[in-house]
């Protein structure tokens, strides 16, 4: 399973942010600073300790208060120095960005350097303010999946992890990608992103992944093949019923004549033959099914590429049913420090029936500081709802999670769970 994209430390490693002037007023209108504050990405303002890793860099903010109440970063003015450089650096705007000419990364950019402990001191006016860095070594960079194969004229997305303090972490904001020898004819790859589209049938690919200024790499060889057949399969299996106001994802499944088979189920056109009964909402979401009422079996099908080759079409039935209860599950979960977590909600129905509806519910987290959770709005659908991910320096909390949705009679349904930071 490819490993969520989410805020990690390593998302900092390109140039740290600018700094900016955030309405403080200036000095010299009588309005003073009376403190400052440092923050490390993705940690509690303030923080005593932060981790870094080698090949992946991450950096601090600095915060002044003034007399007004206002806030001002001051990030880009400070100046920073490293305890021990042997360990990490800290960059003032001067250290080179590799493999980029004329590039530094800002200041506040903690380069690390080799595992060890290091104190980091930033300066500006008259507050210093410091913290703790233990660098540690980023292991076992693996390209997902392992080994590729795609059909001619589609798209298959690589991603790039590493094992960071033992916890497998997505990298793919750092990872420059090519082919070792590379072939146009057969497929082409994006360094940045390692997205690789296929152009004709062949072989003797392989996807190379490296960081900029790390000795780190992985391989995984890939297959260009000719799709022979598609397949389209539901969310919520051979169930035919999709609940009015619920909805439903539909997976394409391609087969290819190599005897692979390749997940296409963002590359397909998808029709439905009753679109004001079930409605394929397009855009970001075209294999999203919405149920809009009630209705005999609507035919839903999907096909790939020029010449077409179309799936058997499903059917899905849309009925009326009411919702009398909602839960969260898990109930309770543990989840590391600066780690994501899924979850879901299930709907109990007057009919008996139950029903997956965790982008129907409005999230909300008991502490936004300490873990947050992506949610969807009105009509507007997060295909990452139910997904927390927990502060960095949060350890030792917990955090209630609340889903809150209304039932035909407007009546609010909530049902809670508790994730607990370790």
């Amino acid at each position: 399973m490819k490993v969520q994209k989410t805020a990690a430390l390593v998302s900092s490693v390109a140039l740290a942010l600018s700094a900016t002037l955030a309405g403080c007023g200036g000095l010299g209108d009588g309005i003073q600073p009376v403190n400052a504050v440092i923050q490390p990405f993705g940690g509690l303002e303030g923080a005593a300790t932060t981790k870094a890793f080698t090949c992946l860099n991450t950096g601090l903010s600095f915060f002044v208060d003034f007399t007004n109440g206002a806030r001002g970063d001051f990030t880009g003015r400070a100046s920073y120095t490293s305890s021990n450089p042997a360990v990490a650096q800290v960059s003032n705007f001067d250290i080179p960005v590799p493999e980029q000419t004329n590039t530094f990364y800002n200041r506040g950019t903690i380069v690390a350097v080799a595992p060890g402990t290091t104190t980091i001191t930033a300066q500006y006016l008259t507050f210093t303010r410091t913290i703790d860095v233990t660098v540690s070594e980023a292991q076992n960079f693996r390209i997902t999946p392992a080994s590729a194969d795609l059909a001619a004229a589609s798209r298959l997305d690589f991603s790039a992890t590493a094992e960071l303090d033992g916890v497998e972490t997505a990298i793919d904001p750092v990872t420059v990608w090519s082919f070792v020898t590379p072939n146009t004819a057969v497929a082409t790859i994006d360094s940045i992103t390692g997205t690789v589209t296929g152009v004709a049938a062949g072989t003797g690919l392989t996807a190379h992944l490296r960081i900029p200024g790390c000795g780190a790499t992985a391989d995984a060889p890939v297959t260009v093949a000719n799709l022979q057949s598609l397949a389209l399969t539901r969310e919520f299996g051979d169930n035919e019923q999709l609940i009015v106001g619920t909805s439903e994802r539909l997976i394409a499944t391609g087969t290819l004549d190599n005897g692979a088979t390749q997940d296409l189920t963002t590359q397909v056109t998808y029709t439905s033959s009753d679109a004001t009964a079930v409605s394929l909402l397009g855009g970001s979401f075209p294999n999203l099914a919405l149920a809009l009422k009630a209705s005999t079996p609507v035919q839903l099908a999907a096909s790939f590429a020029t010449p077409a080759i179309a799936a058997p079409a499903i059917n899905i039935t849309p009925v009326v049913d009411s919702l009398n209860t909602i839960a969260v599950t898990p109930a309770t979960v543990d989840v590391a420090a600066g780690r994501t977590t899924q979850f879901a909600v299930t709907g109990s129905y007057a009919s008996g029936a139950t029903q997956d509806i965790t982008r129907h519910v409005i999230w909300t987290s008991g502490d936004t500081l300490l873990a947050g959770i992506q949610t969807s709005s009105g009509v507007s659908f997060n295909s990452l709802s139910g997904l927390a991910t927990t502060s960095a320096t949060g350890s030792g909390n917990a955090v209630t999670i609340t889903a809150t949705t209304n039932n035909a009679a407007s009546q609010s349904i909530t049902s809670t769970a508790t994730l607990n930071i370790q």
